[in-house]
């Protein structure tokens, strides 16, 4: 959720830059401080999660059997903006937790753990820090941004500047009463749907929070959908930094 808000932002702050009010009864910079209200209220949140797979894809050179279904359960932790823990409980058991600039990943059955500092990694690679998420000023640099209001919501649309021939457009819908990013739509350069996630929330401790994403993707070898759905969710209840030891 903080990365998929977090970019729809960004857009957003683009357009106040070249635009101070194109929502007409919404000025963009209003719209930005409202969408960063709600996300920066979550201090913590625990959830437990239902991920179903089904995927028709065929990879090149092997025979279709027919659409195929997965599940996965696990749990997740995030505090703060760095520290998450992500428990996979089913088909494979496997345990993920970052911590700043450290990461572990343990096998919960034979106890095996790999650390890596990421700021070593980085370092390796000649790159001094974190690659940062997508901000304002390159998201202008990359895209033309358009905004209006459609009905009940807010539609933002970035347009690549440079010719793209696997990406045309995508598309952000905010609800205009509750101030949430509701769906995400992407388009190839003749104007195909290629995916489209749409999310659903609930209000938990005062906070509209992601109960359910059901994303539908599109390719030459066969169409995927993903249904992911949170349940015994937990905000602001205070989790210890204990869950996020890496050692």
């Amino acid at each position: 959720m903080r990365k998929l808000i977090g970019l729809l932002v960004s857009f957003a702050l683009c357009l106040a830059l070249v635009a101070p009010s194109l929502a007409g009864d919404l000025s963009v910079k209003d719209l930005v401080s409202k969408i960063q209200s709600n996300q920066s209220r979550i201090n913590d949140m625990y959830a437990e999660t239902v991920t179903t797979i089904t995927s028709s894809m065929v990879m090149p050179g092997s025979k279709g059997q027919g659409p195929q279904t997965m599940t996965q359960k696990g749990k997740i932790w995030n505090k703060g903006k760095d520290k998450s823990k992500v428990e996979m409980l089913s088909p494979m058991k496997q345990i993920t937790i970052t911590n700043g600039d450290k990461m572990a990943i343990i096998n919960p059955e034979t106890g095996q753990k790999m650390v890596q500092d990421m700021k070593k990694m980085r370092q390796a690679k000649g790159q001094a820090e974190p690659q940062k998420e997508m901000n304002f000023e390159k998201a202008l640099d990359y895209f033309n941004l358009t905004m209006e209001k459609k009905g009940n919501d807010y539609v933002i649309t970035g347009t690549p500047k440079e010719a793209n021939k696997f990406f045309g457009r995508m598309e952000f819908v905010v609800d205009s009463g509750k101030m949430i990013p509701t769906s995400i739509m992407m388009y190839d350069p003749k104007g195909r749907l290629v995916s489209q996630s749409v999310i659903e929330y609930q209000k938990i401790a005062d906070i509209w929070i992601p109960v359910k994403n059901l994303s539908n993707v599109t390719t030459p070898a066969g169409k995927m959908k993903v249904e992911m759905q949170f349940q015994n969710i937990k905000v602001n209840k205070g989790i210890g930094d204990d869950q996020f030891k890496v050692e």
